[in-house]
């Protein structure tokens, strides 16, 4: 006989960033550790799990553990270790402390079952399952209760098969991945539980987070929202959403960060909201929103935001460079970001600029550019990214099949900060070292001054200053890296060099009449794969992450010369051999 319901011990976690990726590594920081946010999806699912009737259900967050500084503390294991159900949700920069987490759990509770859910595990179920039981994919919101409910009836074998939107390992190590379960509807959604935080959490962040909407029809091809939430929008509606905007003030009275990925994707909507929120006296501290360019274009919509409180929008400008914004199908322009700024900007609601730096028609000049329009448009805060190819977007799948990603399966460096790309027009380096110069330029004590004394306010100095120490913090703790990088651009040029060399040596050879039109081939062929093995024996001499990229990239250097000296054969009229008949 199985457990009774309330009987199943709950225990759901999401870890935080380490530098190096591991569960005790030194936490990551990056331009949002400013601000202390509660965890993504854990809240809601705790909830949702508690309301499905699962009493014995309990949320970790290391990352405001105060004595333990971030990490699991004692108290944290203990619990883990004595649950029947671990639920870990993941992203890409913390896949690798996660599955070590169900590892070391596993080798010490064989019995737990580990349950993967987040973007991450989403994109790549097969990784996740080396180590847990079951993956859910997409949204969880009604599949994870369902897989709690299989445990329930029998934890050991539980019959998953017809279980929507999971992935899971059979009890004789087999693999399977059921159908995808429909995204929720508005419906659905608006009739969720809302967010329940941790002590820790409810003590410690400056921020809590409301989220009314998923979804996005707009496919930029870097962003992985469409392959989690869909490209349909759904929206809570009014009165749900004004009864989560007050439930969660009476969390903790902070300024809330609307989470919704486009939070002007109904403009009407947003305008009834915030409406209810004056009329209805609904004080809120601050608040903050992404939106895209067109709320600017709406001035009814401005003033009810700046009167309702918003601070600081969000907006994914992403470049200065017209081909760029093409290449990401943004769907906007350089002038439509700029009229954006200037609109916010005229009714006092601050702007954070977030950029997307290296795509093949980036250059090195691109990037100077961008600092400049982002300094040239008083930008009150900036990101700037570098092109990060996490699994699961379209651009992924370009990258791979066009063997362009460097550091494949790193991914602790998948954090945007650090370069995993190869561009077009410059080295990783000297994207790297870019995307570096620019924050430290912008958050300089020379742009804090330029903001206080051209009567910008107080903030937009402070910012900077706060924004330099945190971006030489980050370049510190990226210095490993900047350095391998930088063998990396070495050895760039060098097998560039090698490469003039070889082809001049085609060339001597082709032109040699001593050597017989027949052997020339062989010759040849000899000269690539000496040189296509030099290549792959210097994978050695670099970084462990970048040594796969180099043995793939030898496979497909070898390749493009071999179709070169094709040419250069068929151009000089060369015999080719005729195949043997076996």
């Amino acid at each position: 006989m199985g457990r009774r319901r309330q009987d199943l011990a709950v225990t759901l976690i999401e870890l935080p960033a380490t530098v190096d990726g591991t569960l005790e590594g030194k936490l990551a920081r990056d331009v949002y550790s400013l601000l202390d946010y509660p965890a993504r999806g854990i809240p809601l699912l705790t909830a949702i799990v508690k309301k499905a009737g699962y009493t014995d259900t309990v949320a970790i967050n290391p990352k405001y553990n105060r004595w333990s500084r971030g990490h699991l503390d004692r108290g944290d294991w203990a619990r883990l270790l004595a649950s029947d159900v671990v639920g870990i949700s993941a992203i890409t920069r913390t896949a690798p402390q996660s599955l070590e987490l169900a590892r070391r759990l596993k080798e010490a509770n064989p019995r737990v079952k580990i349950v993967f859910g987040g973007p991450h595990p989403t994109a790549l179920p097969e990784e996740a399952l080396q180590v847990a039981d079951v993956v859910v994919r997409h949204e969880g919101d009604y599949t994870f209760p369902e897989v709690l409910e299989r445990f329930r009836e029998d934890i050991e074998r539980p019959y998953l098969e017809d279980v929507l939107g999971i992935a899971y390992r059979t009890p004789e190590g087999d693999v399977r991945v059921t159908r995808d379960r429909p995204f929720l509807t508005s419906e659905q959604l608006s009739a969720l539980p809302f967010p329940e935080y941790t002590e820790n959490e409810r003590r410690s962040v400056t921020h809590l987070v409301v989220n009314t909407s998923r979804g996005c029809p707009f496919e930029c091809e870097y962003c992985s929202v469409i392959d989690n939430f869909g490209r349909q929008f759904r929206f809570l509606d009014d009165d749900t959403t004004i009864a989560l905007i007050r439930y969660t003030l009476s969390v903790k009275r902070c300024p809330i960060f609307f989470g919704d990925d486009i939070f002007n994707a109904n403009r009407a909507r947003v305008k009834r909201i915030l409406d209810r929120v004056l009329t209805e006296g609904i004080r809120i501290p601050r608040w903050f929103a992404q939106v895209r360019v067109e709320a600017a274009n709406d001035p009814e919509l401005l003033r009810l935001m700046a009167r309702s409180g918003c601070a600081c929008v969000f907006i994914g400008l992403e470049s200065v460079n017209n081909e760029t914004l093409r290449l990401y199908h943004k769907h906007s322009t350089l002038e439509k970001n700029r009229a954006a700024i200037e609109a916010f900007h005229r009714v006092g609601i601050r702007v954070h600029g977030m950029f997307v730096l290296g795509s093949d028609a980036d250059t090195k000049e691109t990037i100077e550019e961008t600092l400049r329009f982002a300094k040239a448009m008083n930008l009150d805060t900036a990101q700037f990214f570098a092109l990060t190819p996490v699994p699961g977007p379209p651009l992924t799948a370009r990258y791979e099949r066009a063997g362009k990603i460097i550091a494949p399966g790193q991914w602790h460096l998948y954090d945007a900060q650090h370069v995993v790309i190869w561009p077009a027009k410059m080295t990783p380096y000297e994207l790297q070292m870019g995307v570096i110069q620019a924050s430290l330029d912008f958050y300089s004590y020379r742009e804090a001054w330029r903001h206080w004394r051209e009567g910008r306010g107080f903030f937009n100095a402070w910012i900077r200053v706060k924004g330099r120490k945190l971006a030489q913090q980050i370049v510190r703790d990226s210095r490993p890296y900047l350095e391998a990088l930088r063998r990396l651009d070495q050895w760039g040029r060098q097998l560039e060099g090698e490469r003039r060399t070889w082809e001049e040596r085609v060339r001597r050879l082709l032109a040699d009449e001593n050597v017989p039109a027949g052997d020339k081939r062989a010759q040849m062929r000899r000269l690539l794969s000496e040189m296509a093995e030099r290549i792959r024996a210097s994978a050695d001499s670099l970084a462990a992450e970048f040594r796969p990229y180099i043995r793939q990239f030898a496979d497909r250097f070898s390749e493009t010369l071999w179709q070169d000296v094709e040419k250069l054969i068929e151009s000089a009229g060369l015999p080719v051999p005729v195949p043997v008949a076996e």
